[in-house]
């Protein structure tokens, strides 16, 4: 009897189981066509993803007043990289309207070259206002603040990025990333 019981109760899980694999998927949300796109962020939505990075380092680092003093230039000059990529960003939803032409190699150098130069500049100033401020931290907000400036790549459990390349803030990245 107890042999019987076991095969029943077996027996019915895997009907329940064949049932509610053979139900319809519920309809995607945004109706039949999937979810709706995200409309794209407008400068607005940067600046104030920008004003909340800002912020959210600032908290988890904890400042002294005199810590504080020294955080002004630093917090220009990523607000100073934010607003690049910012601009990069709206010129390159402009010029992905109408299909451009590959340029050709002489240019690829030349946008290079100058795509460095303003990176260069960037990371310069940053770390410039950096120096300073980093003398005056102490070990445990010399630890957090990479992961504070990088959270992405906390996230992932390693010190890496995402991509090179202006839109992730130059090579080896630097100020804050998106």
């Amino acid at each position: 009897m107890k042999t019987f019981s076991l095969i029943s109760a077996a027996s019915a899980l895997v009907v329940a189981g064949t049932a509610a694999i053979a139900q319809p998927a519920p309809p995607p949300p945004g109706g039949p066509g999937g979810p709706a796109p995200r409309p794209p962020m407008t400068r607005a939505d940067f600046d104030s993803l920008t004003d909340a990075r800002v912020a959210a380092i600032q908290a988890g680092l904890k400042l002294t007043p005199d810590q504080q003093k020294l955080w002004s230039p630093v917090e220009q000059a990523l607000r100073a990289n934010a607003g690049d990529r910012a601009q990069r960003m709206e010129q390159r939803r402009e010029r992905g309207a109408p299909p451009a032409p590959r340029p050709d190699f002489m240019q690829q150098i030349e946008q290079r070259a100058d795509w460095t130069t303003k990176a260069a500049a960037s990371a310069t100033a940053l770390s410039t206002a950096m120096k300073p401020f980093w003398a005056s931290l102490d070990d445990r907000q010399k630890r957090l603040l990479p992961i504070l400036m990088r959270p992405e790549a906390a996230m992932r459990g390693r010190g890496g990025h995402r991509g090179h390349g202006p839109e992730h803030g130059g090579p080896r990245g630097h100020g804050m990333q998106r």
